[in-house]
């Protein structure tokens, strides 16, 4: 468990402070992810655990093949399933005595068990509100924000430490797959986790798509013109995710000149619908009615994603919420209402095939009067080798 515990304490007392205001009943955690944000276990531990959180209290519940790994988090008492049957949760009926209510979590249990689980935990109503968790997750608390703040600057200094120490002592004779090994060893000296997804680093035309395939062949960096880089860090219990480029040689293309131009109206569009009460959606669709403008028929991707906290990618999305289609609520992400404490990504691109892309990517904290660019000290400009 890398995850301070004063950050799993502060993500539970919220769960159980929302439990209080709202149901005052108590709550079956059966989400990996959700038990993952709760817990900080690792996701081969995810799938074989529950969280049963009472206003008051709350129990870890998982099998003997983990009982020696149960993490140790204050007001959090281990139980132990006695039976390996995937019907036991009729275990659950002493610790949920007199208990009127229970609160389950809309994912994690397979339909036979959600259909009599009343029954077999011995309680009168289930209640399943859509998004319950999703909403916690979103909203980030304050310790947890401290910590994205630093994760924010970690990610910034490995990123000059690139740019400016070891692109120029390497640019005549690396690949651009050390420079992604590089990139993702370096925070593990300084204390971070390791990678929050698998660095994006591409040059040229291998950049091509918003996906670049990873497992092509190294290609000497002197060779390249223009890099996107997309990376991002995991440091105790939170995570970033950041996009930039960088001129490894030269002046940017007069091609790489038009996409830029392109994509930095977008990304100004997105960030002005960025503001608390808008839903996520009205800027997701100036990055979607900004490509159809420039007569791209194919949308390449949303504009961004919610992110920070324990995963990297999170609600809310930052996409067009498509004609005809409903919005459903949270668990359907594009409606979400922004709210101040959420923080999203903005990283619309463009790209051609077979010349390249660009594509720069900020994080935003929603705040009470707008927002504030957590990533702010690393400016957005391709950055040269050296600095």
């Amino acid at each position: 468990m890398s995850a301070p515990v004063e950050l799993l304490t502060e993500r539970l007392g919220r769960l159980q402070a929302a439990l209080r205001e709202t149901h005052d009943a108590p709550m079956l955690v059966t989400d990996p992810a959700n038990v993952g944000w709760l817990t900080d276990v690792p996701a081969d531990f995810q799938k074989d655990a529950h969280l049963l959180v009472f206003p008051d209290r709350a129990y870890f519940i998982t099998d003997g093949r983990y009982e020696n790994r149960v993490p140790e988090i204050p007001g959090v008492e281990p139980f132990i399933w006695a039976s390996k049957h995937p019907h036991r949760y009729p275990e659950l009926r002493e610790l949920l005595e007199g208990a009127g209510a229970l609160v389950l979590d809309t994912r994690g249990l397979p339909l036979d068990v959600f259909q009599v689980l009343p029954r077999m935990v011995g309680v009168e109503n289930l209640e399943v509100p859509p998004g319950f968790i999703d909403r916690l997750r979103m909203i980030k608390g304050e310790r947890e924000l401290a910590l994205i703040r630093e994760a924010v600057a970690l990610a910034i200094e490995q990123f000059r430490h690139m740019v400016e120490e070891w692109l120029p002592a390497n640019l005549d004779t690396a690949t651009d797959m050390d420079f992604r090994d590089e990139l993702e060893a370096w925070p593990l000296q300084r204390g971070g986790e390791g990678p929050s997804f698998e660095a994006l680093v591409a040059m040229d035309a291998d950049a091509d798509t918003p996906h670049p395939d990873m497992t092509r062949p190294p290609r000497p960096l002197r060779e390249g013109k223009v890099m996107l880089v997309d990376w991002g860090i995991k440091y105790k219990g939170v995570c970033t995710d950041m996009t930039r480029m960088i001129l490894l040689q030269g002046e940017l293309p007069p091609i790489f000149e038009g996409m830029k131009l392109l994509q930095e109206k977008w990304m100004a569009a997105v960030e002005a619908k960025i503001l608390p009460g808008l839903p996520a959606c009205e800027a997701g669709e100036e990055y979607a009615a900004g490509m159809e403008a420039a007569g791209i028929a194919k949308p390449f991707h949303s504009a961004g994603h919610g992110t920070g906290g324990a995963y990297v990618h999170e609600l809310p999305l930052v996409g067009r919420l498509q004609e005809g289609v409903e919005d459903f609520g949270i668990p359907f992400r594009q409606g979400i209402v922004l709210e101040p404490g959420m923080i999203v990504t903005n990283e619309p691109g463009m790209y051609e095939k077979g010349e390249g892309a660009y594509r720069t990517e900020n994080m935003l904290l929603v705040t009470e009067n707008g927002h504030e660019i957590l990533d702010a000290a690393l400016p957005l400009e391709p950055f040269t080798v050296g600095g």
